[in-house]
């Protein structure tokens, strides 16, 4: 599976007198917006048993040449990550090194305040609702790559380095509906055909009376 990227606004911020940085990463049950052209949602069942097959580092703007300011791999390290009922959650001690100071600052000044998370799907559902846009739903996850705190992004289709599964639902439904159009002007000809039959058929009767006539 390709790896996909996604982000949203949330509370990411830093404790109060207290070296924490804590925040949400992946939000449970909620449409994010329409995104060229279709919505995502994320299933609670989704991350089961995933955080602890994954090694997740916590990067800014996802960029690990940077390094990473904690990480939680397999359930252990400095990344602390707990599953609510309405997502995943993290916290993790802010060090001292370039790249941390850099992040304390501006949140700080609260010039951040985004998280995204980049990941694989292994189990997804897709719908087409009432208003035209493809709805999907992730319901199991592959893998779980990065946390990740963002300048600007949002959660939606921004940061998609895969996908391609929507073109392919595009495209699978596109031929449906072409194979669709193609059965029913099959049916439309084959009923023009035998209404045709029919007509010759009944004038071919009243003729066979005719002639019987004038016999």
């Amino acid at each position: 599976m390709e790896k996909e990227i996604r982000s949203f606004e949330v509370e990411i911020r830093k404790v109060p007198d207290s070296p924490v940085i804590e925040g949400r990463a992946i939000p449970f049950s909620v449409f994010s917006p329409n995104r060229e052209g279709f919505r995502e949602m994320i299933s609670p069942e989704a991350v089961e048993g995933v955080i602890e097959a994954s090694d997740i580092m916590m990067l800014y703007n996802h960029d690990r040449n940077r390094g990473f300011l904690a990480r939680n791999n397999k359930g252990k390290g400095s990344l602390s990550i707990d599953v609510r009922e309405d997502g995943v959650y993290f916290n993790f001690p802010i060090g001292s090194d370039n790249l941390s100071t850099y992040v304390r600052e501006r949140l700080d000044r609260g010039e951040l305040n985004e998280t995204s998370f980049a990941f694989t799907v292994k189990e997804d559902r897709w719908v087409k609702a009432d208003d035209g846009v493809y709805e999907r739903t992730i319901t199991k996850f592959e893998r779980l790559y990065d946390f990740s705190v963002v300048d600007n992004s949002y959660y939606g289709i921004k940061d998609v380095v895969g996908c391609k599964r929507f073109a392919e639902i595009q495209e699978e439904d596109r031929k449906a509906l072409e194979e669709a159009q193609a059965e029913e002007a099959r049916k439309t000809e084959e009923e023009r055909l035998e209404k045709i039959k029919e007509y010759y058929q009944a004038l071919k009767e009243e003729n066979k009376k005719y002639f019987k006539k004038e016999d």
